[in-house]
């Protein structure tokens, strides 16, 4: 390609790099205006789904096996030892090799737990 050929194409590049340049200026002018503007807002309520919506406002969720052992700080023996027992929730089957523990049944466990008496020094 000649020079001449070349030109067009290096004009358009230069603009497109001034208008990102003046884009970058603009952004950075507003994040230090308002930090918080450029955060996306999440959805209102009434614009989600009927079953999202629900969902959220109940706030119960199915756990893994190993959520369970993260929030109640037992390990999986202990917490198939205690189910045998009947001393901690059972999960729901899912399937024939799923199982998922309710988020809110686990919480009522561990408030229904008893709370050891003052400290000795």
């Amino acid at each position: 390609m000649s020079k001449a050929a070349d030109e067009p194409l290096i004009a358009f590049v230069r603009a497109l790099a001034r208008r990102q340049a003046r884009i970058d200026i603009e952004l950075e002018a507003q994040r230090h205006s308002d930090p918080g503007s450029l955060q996306p807002e999440p959805p209102p309520m009434d614009e989600l789904p009927a079953s999202s919506r629900s969902f959220q406002v109940r706030g119960d969720r199915l756990l893994k096996l190993r959520e369970v052992m993260l929030m109640t700080s037992l390990g999986s023996s202990t917490i198939y030892r205690r189910m045998k027992a009947g001393k901690f929730p059972k999960p729901k089957r899912l399937s024939e090799a799923c199982v998922r523990w309710r988020e809110s049944e686990i919480e009522k466990w561990m408030c229904e737990l008893p709370t050891t008496g003052g400290v000795n020094k």
